[in-house]
């Protein structure tokens, strides 16, 4: 996130309002780079806390999913797999759970 430009990005954004819009707020790094800008948090800080909170928010989803979806098939599709590999592979499993 940083490499791709979220410290310019959300400079952007402040200009334009980033701060009056709670929802925005809430995004993963927005705050936390606020934090770095107008506070003085250190960029090394802001990373690690940015790491931290994207992992936190990863567990939380992953919970929900499987309360959500306990009959849930997981797969795992590898780097470069194409589209219609995995719908292949999709349709092999729905034919096969009948």
């Amino acid at each position: 996130m940083f490499r791709n430009g979220l410290v310019q990005e959300t400079e952007r954004l402040l200009e334009h309002g980033l701060q009056k819009n709670r929802t925005a707020m809430q995004a993963l790094g927005y705050r936390q780079v606020c934090d770095h800008l107008e506070r003085g948090v250190s960029l090394k800080e802001t990373i690690e806390l940015v790491k931290v909170r994207t992992r936190q928010f990863a567990k939380r989803q992953m919970t929900w999913f499987r309360r959500q979806s306990g009959d849930a098939h997981w797969i795992e599709i590898p780097e470069g797999e194409s589209a219609e590999t995995t719908a292949r592979r999709i349709e092999a499993l729905i034919s096969q759970d009948g």
